[in-house]
């Protein structure tokens, strides 16, 4: 396993470590938060630690050769680089469904009075909705140009 990892995984745990010392030092509005990004630093970050020191280890280092080019074989398959095409434009069109149902619940909602200020979340999602758009014609555009 390369040093990429390691290091990726040292990063965390300081950037966790930093946020740690924050909430411990700090009273603020914000220490549940400032907790909880510490926890989400800290244990992916030990987590990679372990994992390269045991992949790195000589009994591990052949079944983790093996795991990788399996990896690298499923990865660069056509069958499965097509399948992952395919789920990411169901999700994305899932996804604009979603923010218009959205959209309209809200709407509603704000209207019979069950909730307050509506319209900043109706109008963010109408944002949201917008920017999805774009972004997948830009995308689209950009792979057109390149293949």
């Amino acid at each position: 396993m390369g040093n990429r990892y390691l290091n990726r995984g040292i990063i965390f745990v300081l950037v966790g470590i930093c946020f740690v010392l924050v909430a411990v030092f700090t009273e603020s509005a914000f220490d549940g938060l400032l907790w909880g990004f510490a926890g989400g630093a800290l244990g992916p970050g030990i987590g990679m630690i372990i994992m390269h020191f045991y992949w790195s280890s000589p009994q591990n280092a052949e079944r983790f050769k093996e795991k990788q080019e399996q990896k690298n074989i499923e990865l660069h398959d056509e069958l499965n680089e097509k399948l992952r095409d395919k789920s990411g434009r169901i999700a994305y069109l899932i996804g604009l469904l979603v923010i218009c149902v959205s959209e309209v619940v809200f709407a509603f909602l704000g209207k019979t009075g069950v909730i307050t200020d509506h319209k900043i979340i109706v109008l963010y999602l109408y944002g949201l909705f917008i920017f999805q758009i774009a972004v997948g014609i830009a995308a689209y555009q950009y792979l057109r140009k390149k293949y």
